[in-house]
């Protein structure tokens, strides 16, 4: 990962308005930390019709990180004349480890890379949880996001039983003897009686590093987590919302999308309704084929929906 590699126009309006973060951060749960990411630019520059966003901002889900979406990232970089910024969001990937893990910190987190980076005319794509630091960060600085992409998770809350699955995977994790571990087959059976699904046994493992002392070690920060997951259980409040917000209503009303996952259930018919008081300018594409990691399942149907999206004129 490579930081602050991207300077652009300082945006002194996008300054004034973050001034605040550090007394709201203290008041729910922390302050903004700065967080390691990778920017994709586009390879060549190609005719688009996409006139008001410059610069996307990928959040990823829990036990995810930027680097999840390093095939994704050149190909929407490409389509829609962006820089993507591929970011590890905190206790995850090679961003600082914290004992604050809520969305408000997290949605800090996003300005003050915005602000320190003197980002303009920004687009933020977020998965699962990541979509939901997209969706607060959203409502509480709707000025500084041009478009908004939401990939597969809802304002609502999420089913006890998700978060029930979450906490038994860290567990099992943190139980892992990682240090006298052989190979990656050993921890792959470890993880097995917990997470009967292979992929989602490879995709936890991409958190598993090798160390140069020859020793393994998650890069995720799993205690930490376990502390904290009731915190990523459900969005925040309509109330909780507008303690933290300067503004009065609560809603971002710029395009913004929404993709699900036909075979998933992280957003549901009754959610339109909630995600509508929120977010009255949205939209909804269904991936009939693909499931909660639609941008892995079906990568080629999401990067034209997203691209498509970005470009559109509105």
């Amino acid at each position: 990962m490579i930081r602050n590699i991207l300077f652009n126009n300082k945006n002194i309006n996008n300054i004034k308005k973050f001034r605040g973060f550090c007394s709201l951060s203290e008041k729910y749960g922390g302050k903004p930390v700065d967080l390691v990411f990778n920017v994709q630019k586009p390879s060549h520059l190609k005719p688009t019709d996409n006139q008001n966003v410059k610069n996307i901002i990928i959040l990823h889900g829990l036990f995810g990180a930027g680097g999840n979406w390093k095939t994704i990232s050149p190909k929407i970089a490409d389509n829609t004349n962006c820089n993507v910024f591929q970011v590890d969001q905190r206790n995850h990937g090679i961003s600082p480890h914290t004992n604050e893990f809520n969305y408000k910190v997290m949605s800090d987190d996003i300005g003050r890379l915005i602000e320190k980076e003197n980002l303009n005319d920004v687009s933020i794509i977020g998965h699962s949880m990541g979509g939901r630091v997209a969706m607060l960060y959203a409502l509480l600085y709707p000025e500084t996001i041009n478009k908004l992409v939401i990939v597969d998770i809802s304002p609502s809350h999420l089913k006890s039983h998700t978060i029930m699955e979450f906490r038994e995977y860290l567990e099992r994790m943190d139980s892992m003897d990682v240090k006298n571990l052989k190979n990656r087959k050993e921890a792959e059976d470890w993880l097995a009686p917990v997470v009967p699904e292979r992929g989602v046994r490879l995709f936890l493992l991409t958190n598993l590093i090798l160390g140069d002392n020859g020793h393994y070690h998650w890069r995720i920060n799993i205690k930490g987590l376990l502390e904290k997951i009731d915190n990523v259980a459900s969005f925040p409040t309509p109330t909780e919302i507008s303690e933290m917000s300067t503004s009065k209503t609560n809603k971002y009303t710029r395009p913004t999308l929404f993709i699900a996952g036909g075979k998933s259930h992280f957003i549901r018919d009754q959610d339109t309704q909630l995600i509508n008081s929120y977010f009255p300018n949205y939209e909804l594409e269904v991936v009939p084929n693909a499931g909660h990691w639609v941008h892995a399942e079906d990568p080629k149907t999401f990067v034209q929906i997203v691209s498509d999206f970005i470009n559109k004129d509105n």
